[in-house]
């Protein structure tokens, strides 16, 4: 049978109009244009978005209420245009409607030669909306009218193989489909409406970035078939207030829920045995957290900017705390170290700005450099006398045998402080912020001054280092602001970058000739031999 190239009729919908209370579109058309209209709504349709329209002829007051009601509530007003509608006493209705309650207004002219009733010329003449005339010959309005309406309308679950591999839902509440095992690479990334999730009871595995930027999610529980939750895949998801992770082999992945700023209530599983890093970075409501019994890892950064910690109470079974992993918990006051702990990593506790007292238990054969900078109410490192790396000697951290002075405390002691003779090394940051220190003497066991060493020692007027010294490296004596005079000896032939950064009146005290003068002249920095 040869085919007609007359346009398909259609007498009847047959779409399924939304009844539920997700946002939805309410479509205005008369029923003479049912032809022209349903393959129209078919496109809306396959890309999934939620609408409602008349099918019936209903007439009466209680239809009217029902229409207004129905627009009132709607996200969007789809109006076609023909001469059939604009004659309609009900499409006026539902066009006077839609205005009286500000809605967005997209108009669909099923001609272009529609002439509109002097009634509703000043609605529809001043739509700041995107508007067009539907041409059978190209599709370029269709796709501007669908790529233009609310995706809070939109629900669009792309699933391959049992992976969501995309979503453009704008619902506020999703439950994932029982055949769903895997979420995707960013499947819902940035879908800010959704603020509750349930996963079911089939997925395994949410890879990187899946909800990341989902910034209306309030809670979340991570069932026990959940095995494994990617990198950053819940970062970003800033009204999040409680997580809840039932599988003890459950793997975080890292950043999986950095900058979640209202989480303040965290369940794990107690036999969960590692946190990777940055997986909780930045929780900045986090005021208290009972870590798994079981835990022997806390990775890099794991808690670093919770902000509002208070207390942490590390398991027995942790044998290393990675570097920074509470760096930045500003109102952090008490640690509870265990003695199977062999590692401190560097700027474990950087700028723990409440830390009055740290015990150093026993086990410890690692310290990272700056383990404590910026730490400025310490007052007090103690070592468990048993430990055989490390010492304390009136508060200040010390190696074993005092040859390297690793942290001292910016609130130890007086205004003056005498190195003991036996150091060789004044590791990275050990006087960081020692606001009080006014003279520092230093021995001539010292050979090196490491990275910021006296950074932030504000107080501190002059300095003498002794002729054993042969290198001061980066930032050693940066924000040293009442640093007048530093005797710098010959010996020293290594420089780092910023060593006197901030240091505006000081005067370096060297050789005419010297390694030292060299770098002074290079740098701009005044100097004067001796």
């Amino acid at each position: 049978m040869e085919k007609s190239n007359e346009p398909e009729r259609f007498t009847k919908m047959e779409l399924t109009s939304y009844e539920g209370d997700e946002p939805y579109i309410f479509i205005s058309y008369s029923h003479a244009d049912t032809d022209v209209v349903y393959p129209i709504l078919k496109l809306i349709e396959n890309e999934k978005f939620r609408f409602w329209y008349d099918d019936t002829m209903e007439i009466g007051e209680d239809f009217r209420e029902e229409l207004r009601s129905r627009i009132e509530k709607c996200s969007a007003f789809v109006l076609f245009l023909s001469e059939a509608s604009l004659n309609s006493k009900y499409c006026g209705m539902e066009i006077i409607t839609a205005y009286k309650y500000n809605k967005k207004i997209y108009p669909v002219y099923l001609k272009d030669d529609i002439v509109i009733p002097p009634s509703l010329m000043m609605i529809l003449e001043n739509l700041q909306h995107v508007k067009g005339v539907v041409n059978r010959e190209t599709d370029k309005y269709l796709n501007k009218l669908i790529a233009g309406l609310p995706i809070e309308t939109m629900r669009s679950l792309e699933i391959e193989d049992g992976v969501l591999v995309r979503c453009k839902d704008g619902s506020t509440s999703l439950t994932i489909p029982s055949d769903v095992h895997t979420i995707g690479e960013g499947a819902f990334k940035n879908c800010e409406r959704l603020e509750h999730l349930n996963l079911g009871e089939n997925v395994k595995v949410l890879k990187k970035e899946a909800f990341r930027g989902c910034k209306s999610l309030k809670s979340l529980v991570l069932p026990m078939n959940v095995k494994k939750v990617g990198d950053s895949a819940f970062r970003d998801c800033i009204s999040m207030t409680s997580l809840v992770a039932e599988n003890p082999r459950l793997a975080l992945g890292e950043r999986a829920f950095e900058n979640c700023a209202q989480l303040s209530s965290i369940i794990l599983n107690d036999a969960m045995t590692e946190i990777y890093g940055g997986v909780f970075n930045s929780c900045k409501s986090l005021t208290s957290i009972e870590l798994p019994k079981k835990l022997t890892v806390l990775g890099e950064s794991s808690f670093a900017d919770c902000a509002r910690l208070k207390s942490i109470d590390i398991p027995e079974p942790v044998t290393k705390l990675d570097d920074m992993v509470f760096n930045g918990c500003v109102e952090l006051e008490e640690i509870s170290m265990k003695n199977n702990i062999t590692k401190i990593g560097k700027n474990s506790f950087k700028d723990c700005k409440s830390l009055r007292s740290v015990r150093i238990p026993q086990s410890v054969t690692s310290i990272g450099s700056g383990p404590f900078r910026g730490c400025d109410m310490l007052e007090n490192i103690e070592v468990d006398p048993k430990n055989k790396a490390f010492k304390s000697l009136g508060g200040v951290l010390f190696n074993k045998n005092k040859s390297v002075l690793i942290c001292h405390p910016a609130k130890v002691g007086d205004s003056e402080y005498a190195i003991p003779d036996s150091v060789t090394v004044i590791s990275d940051w050990a006087f960081c912020e020692c606001t009080n220190l006014t003279k520092i003497d230093i021995p001539d066991s010292v050979y090196e001054i490491g990275e910021g060493a006296f950074s932030a020692c504000s107080s501190l007027t002059g300095i003498e280092l002794p002729d054993s010294v042969v290198k001061i490296d980066d930032t050693a004596f940066r924000g040293c602001t009442s640093l007048k005079t530093v005797r710098i000896p010959d010996s020293v032939q290594e420089f780092g970058w910023g060593i006197f950064s901030g240091c505006d009146d000081v005067v370096i005290i060297c050789g005419k000739h010297s390694a030292a003068a060299k770098y002074c002249e290079s740098h701009s920095i005044p100097h004067r031999a001796e």
